[in-house]
């Protein structure tokens, strides 16, 4: 797994908190609070031309962040043109490392979507585009894991997706409306099942396409209306898990462009179930696996509890949830060859897992403590794993389906643990 060096990652850091400490647009008087369905949301005047009224404009949902980020603004006398300069130098520091990048074409659309308020009104990037920037965000380069680093963070497609209620709540909207911004830039409305609700907008050759999307909490599907955007949205299951709590992020074009995403955990969990919800073998069930897998192996290095966390609460949410992780995290053996590793006192052997072969071994002392291994030499290591082959296999599938990660490790207490459920 290939690390990318502290300069480079404090860097990043760098970019993504001058964004922050920057307002969206220029504002007058002082930010106030607005309850909402008993939430507290953030607003302020906009003054948007001489002589005209202010304009209400929504900052965010009430938070330590959000109350930091105002304080800083007030603060805050930098002028633009330092900002993207400076900012510029840094985006320009970081592509010289290595980091993905947007490409010019989706860059300005993002740009331009960025401008009219989509992601300050709660939209947030998902798919292939929000995964293009967790490599900044971990300090990992995910793409060096895959077979085809191309593949995997290639994409045609920009999909944005907020909950309904919260365009309703916040009472502001997008400016210019989404709808004109997207005409503007060259999109027309897909023909879709119902025309005067269309969800999805293409490039007149089909080049391009931009996804609107929106969490559905029955078995109602439709298109909904997300009033703050002015656009109309597909409700898809299970989006609500993968838009809690969000991060902000700034993707590599221009000065950068500051965005909000899935924290990297929710995104690799909800992967793992939408890919079983596809026609197995498809194309993008298998992308969806390996991006799964990309960000749980760097997650397991670097915040393996989250990954813990995220699963545990999807697995909450009922049990076709768990059914389609179960499918996703399932941990296949075919009488694998058993090797010692004096090195490291274990017994290794081999599975499949996310399409691909997976590491499992069992340490000395499990072998010894719980396998009546009579020692630590290779003949009675080995011996000991062979006789109970069955029952180590189950375990190391066990603890795969609770805390997958690059290798799976069975320790004593993980036998003794596994004993106890």
């Amino acid at each position: 797994m290939l690390l990318y060096p502290a300069t480079v990652q404090s860097t990043y850091a760098n970019l993504v908190q001058s964004h922050l400490n920057r307002p969206a647009f220029e504002f007058s008087g002082a930010p106030f609070t607005r309850e909402r369905s008993g939430k507290t949301y953030w607003y302020v005047n906009q003054r948007v031309a001489p002589g005209a009224p202010p304009r209400q404009r929504y900052l965010g949902p009430d938070s330590d962040s959000l109350r930091a980020r105002i304080e800083d603004w007030r603060a805050s006398s930098s002028d633009q043109a330092d900002f993207k300069a400076n900012a510029s130098r840094q985006v320009a520091q970081l592509r010289a490392a290595g980091l993905p990048t947007l490409d010019r074409q989706t860059g300005s659309i993002l740009r331009a979507l960025s401008a009219s308020g989509v992601f300050r009104l709660g939209g947030t990037l998902v798919g292939t585009h929000a995964f293009r920037c967790y490599p900044a965000i971990l300090g990992i380069d995910l793409m060096s894991q895959a077979a085809d680093p191309g593949w995997l963070a290639q994409t045609e497609d920009l999909d944005i997706a907020c909950f309904e209620k919260l365009s309703v709540a916040i009472e502001d909207v997008a400016d210019p409306d989404v709808a004109e911004t997207l005409k503007a830039l060259g999109f027309s409305p897909r023909n879709a099942l119902d025309p005067r609700k269309p969800t999805s907008w293409t490039l007149p050759d089909g080049s391009y396409s931009i996804d609107f999307l929106t969490p559905a909490f029955s078995d109602d599907v439709t298109p909904a209306r997300l009033d703050s955007m002015g656009v109309w949205a597909q409700r898809l299951h299970y989006l609500n898990f993968l838009l809690r709590d969000p991060i902000p992020a700034v993707a590599l074009y221009m000065e950068g462009l500051l965005v909000q995403i899935p924290s990297p955990e929710r995104f690799a969990i909800h992967k793992l179930i939408v890919s079983q919800k596809r026609r197995p073998g498809a194309a993008k069930a298998n992308k969806d696996l390996a991006q799964a897998r990309a960000l749980i192996h760097a997650l397991a290095e670097t915040r393996p509890q989250a990954v813990y966390d995220a699963l545990s609460e999807a697995a909450s949410e009922g049990p076709n949830w768990r059914a389609a992780l179960d499918q996703a995290l399932a941990l296949s053996f075919s009488a694998p060859e058993l090797r010692h590793d004096p090195r490291r006192d274990i017994i290794s052997f081999e599975g499949r897992a996310f399409q691909g072969a997976h590491l499992c071994s069992i340490s000395a002392e499990a072998l010894e403590d719980h396998f009546s291994a009579k020692s630590w030499n290779s003949t009675d290591l080995l011996s000991a794993a062979r006789r109970n082959r069955g029952r180590i296999e189950a375990i190391a599938q066990s603890i795969f389906r609770r805390r997958p990660g690059p290798e799976t490790l069975i320790r004593s207490e993980d036998v003794e643990e596994h004993a106890s459920e």
